[in-house]
């Protein structure tokens, strides 16, 4: 295309439409239909045809599996952690406070994109869940949690998330302005990691990490009369400030 040395370069687009819509061929051997636009790079002027091609030019570029696994990922719509606290109510001072979040949300989510004849998967699993206490502490969960059962007994059960406040919210930021009814701002954050795999091109692996938080508020009040008698009574977590989520 073009005359003399006039640097015409060209882009070949498969036209999925056209090949797969009951477009006729266009041509007695095997091929395919192609939208081509050819530009002078001295010139600026372009042309565009769509032609039927019996094999595949050298010239189609390759459609980077990668990106669409990245747009297949943006795509993706992950919920955000519903979260539950064992004592529910309020918190105690020196009471571990059992944390999870709702278990229908721990499984995969998937989204594919395409382009032409080459697709991408983006797979999103939930591995972690950080918390951040409000009182300065984080740790990391590695799972939902475990729920608290209020119907079995509490030596039949067992946590491995929760944490154990050292003082009260009391002056914390409150919702009615009472210093005493203060809270601290505990929030969950589930890590979500994406692998992808592709069909129609090369490759797969990894891509950047996704999070989902959700925030509860939770006040942390002192009970003076704790001592080894009530302890005994606490250790069934039945203690007038809520019990189970």
């Amino acid at each position: 295309m073009g005359s003399g040395n006039s640097p015409w370069t060209c882009t070949y687009t498969y036209l999925t439409l056209n090949n797969q819509g009951g477009f006729p061929n266009g041509g007695p051997t095997p091929g395919a239909w192609y939208s081509v636009t050819c530009a002078d790079l001295a010139t600026g002027a372009q042309v565009t045809q769509t032609i039927w091609i019996t094999a595949p030019p050298v010239a189609v570029p390759q459609v980077d599996p990668r990106i669409l696994a990245l747009q297949a990922e943006n795509s993706i719509r992950l919920p955000a952690p519903v979260v539950h606290l064992n004592p529910s109510g309020s918190a105690v001072v020196g009471l571990a406070t059992w944390m999870w979040v709702d278990p229908s949300i721990w499984h995969a989510y998937e989204v594919t994109a395409s382009a032409g004849t080459v697709s991408a998967t983006a797979v999103a699993r939930p591995v972690d869940v950080i918390w951040t206490t409000g009182d300065g502490g984080r740790l990391t969960c590695g799972g939902p949690g475990a729920a608290y059962d209020p119907s079995l007994p509490s030596a039949w059960q067992e946590t491995y998330c929760s944490h154990t406040y050292a003082r009260t919210s009391i002056g914390q930021p409150t919702h009615d302005g009472d210093p005493d009814h203060g809270q601290f701002g505990l929030v969950a954050t589930v890590v979500w990691a994406v692998d992808w795999t592709a069909v129609g091109a090369s490759g797969g692996g990894t891509l950047p990490t996704l999070t989902t938080s959700s925030a509860a508020p939770l006040r942390v009040v002192q009970i003076e009369s704790l001592n080894a008698a009530s302890a005994n009574l606490f250790s069934g977590r039945s203690i007038g400030l809520g019990s189970g989520s």
